[in-house]
């Protein structure tokens, strides 16, 4: 009888080490979805990070004499009206058994690099990890185990849906436009990323050797999934969508000119000019999108095909004989010097058209040396603004319409630093105070500094210095908030503690 109680005993053993072996010690994950983010309530999302991590700290510094790391993935936080900081919580969908089912529930998050608001429906977060705080203190196999489902879903990128923060994974293959690395900004998705009234429409304009380049896609919101929708027929690729309020877009259709295509998959209208008696007709009609209104920019060439002039043209919708949209009204009249400023943009292959994406004011500017032009469709005015001193003649040098420039970047420790913003007529110069590089000034190394730069992630000047025991100081220089014109030094490898936000998007 002892003898089959002890084989009893360790049959029991067995069969509880074969389940132990089968679950992998706490249970298995055979696959898990986020599936919603709780945003009731908040008034902005945030991306910020603990600034005392040294991957994060201070302020994107980097660990040696390299770059910073751009866009580092931070947690998502909600934001109320006081400023208060909650990080986000998740509801996410577990296929599994064991407690790794309800710790990966609990515990695992997304990070992302940016957020983009999308109409006044959508987010877009760009980048995203999959991140579980404190692993390293889990014991294995369950460390292994969620590190694979970490690892899984490395730089997935996600549509938010505001009204119940509903979460969709957004593949390349649903039209999700590629995004690099650097710094975004809001505009940045003008013309690639746009709504129709409950519905997104998406025309991927980098990546050009994939499949997904220039293909116009509608995803319908149908609840718990997006209908992905092709809009273009197999032949016809598109460099941008121009919204108008009328429920059509415009495009430039490769290779085949200015379009207009309805919200039907496979339709498209080619906008022509029209032909008054005696009148000769504007050509080259190249479509504009300014504040939600789609026009047409014609221009008029000599038998040499020089320019002579170029005018904004409305569009209109004709109906009587036929339905189809075409240029009518001149509104404005564009001078030769504007007329040849547009020609030579169009013939520069790496210039930025200023018809590849659409204008959310109600003019339209362009840039081209120290000057910028701007047309008023509603005003009916052209105008050129030269810019003053100091001003770059870069438009991406400007951040939400400011730029900070310096007069000599090889000097890595230059005396002032100006402040250009487009609304002012003048650039506001600002004193740098090094008073927190006194005790360094002896120890500096001549001819081994870098020129300094304008980092838009820290929204400083950076540049640095070696000390003649090999160190580098890492010099930040505010342009604005409690430090401007301060300069900051960092020795190399230290950390500074703090929450750094690095992203804020507004919800209401």
């Amino acid at each position: 009888m002892k003898t089959k109680l002890i084989f009893l005993a360790l049959l029991i053993a067995a069969i509880g080490m074969l389940t132990s072996c089968e679950g992998g010690g706490g249970g298995k994950v055979s696959s898990m979805q986020f599936k919603r983010m709780d945003i009731a309530g908040a008034k902005a999302l945030a991306l910020a990070s603990d600034g005392g991590s040294k991957s994060n700290a201070p302020m994107r510094m980097p660990a040696d004499e390299g770059d910073p790391e751009y866009n580092v993935a931070n947690p998502i936080w909600t934001v109320s009206e006081d400023g208060t900081l909650v990080e986000v919580h998740y509801t996410i969908e577990v296929v599994g058994n064991g407690e790794i089912v309800d710790m990966v529930k609990a515990n695992m998050r997304l990070k992302a690099s940016y957020i983009y608001a999308i109409g006044d429906e959508w987010l877009w977060l760009v980048n995203c990890e999959y991140d579980y705080p404190g692993i390293e203190d889990v014991q294995e196999p369950l460390r292994g185990k969620i590190r694979e489902l970490m690892h899984a879903a490395f730089e997935s990128n996600f549509l938010v849906r505001r009204s119940d923060g509903a979460l969709f994974e957004w593949s390349r293959e649903q039209g999700r436009p590629q995004r690099g690395r650097g710094y975004w900004r809001q505009s940045d998705v003008y013309g690639e990323v746009e709504i129709m009234g409950k519905d997104l429409f998406t025309c991927p304009s980098m990546g050009g050797l994939d499949d997904y380049y220039g293909r116009v896609y509608k995803l319908e919101d149908k609840g718990d999934y997006l209908n992905v929708v092709n809009m273009l027929n197999s032949t016809q690729q598109a460099e941008c969508l121009l919204p108008d309020s009328r429920g059509i877009f415009g495009s430039i259709i490769y290779e085949q000119g200015a379009f207009i295509f309805p919200d039907k998959p496979g339709e498209t209208q080619l906008v022509w000019s029209k032909t008054e008696e005696d009148q000769e007709p504007y050509g080259n009609l190249h479509l504009v999108s300014i504040n939600n209104t789609l026009y047409a920019i014609g221009f008029k060439y000599t038998e040499d095909m020089y320019v002579t002039d170029a005018a904004l043209l409305a569009i209109e919708h004709i109906t009587d004989p036929q339905d189809m949209w075409i240029a009518t009204d001149v509104l404005v009249n564009l001078d030769k010097t504007a007329a040849e400023s547009l020609q030579q943009i169009l013939w520069t292959p790496t210039a930025m058209w200023p018809f590849k994406r659409p204008y959310k004011t109600s003019v339209m500017t362009w840039w081209q040396g120290n000057a910028i032009y701007s047309v008023d469709p509603i005003a009916k005015t052209f105008a050129k603004r030269v810019l003053p001193a100091h001003y770059p003649g870069d438009e991406n040098s400007y951040y939400d319409g400011i730029a900070y420039s310096i007069d000599n970047p090889e000097n890595p420790l230059p005396s002032s630093f100006y402040i250009c913003d487009l609304s002012k007529d003048a650039a506001e110069e600002v004193t740098i105070d090094y008073s927190a590089l006194a005790e360094y000034l002896m120890k500096i190394v001549p001819g081994k500094n870098g020129s300094i730069s304008y980092d838009p992630n820290t929204q400083s000047f950076r540049s640095s210095l070696m000390l003649t025991d090999g160190t580098m100081l890492n010099i930040y220089i505010y342009v604005s908030g409690e430090y401007k014109g301060k300069a900051l030094v960092f020795r190399e490898g230290e950390n500074t503690a703090g929450q750094v936000i690095s992203v804020m998007v507004r919800l209401n």
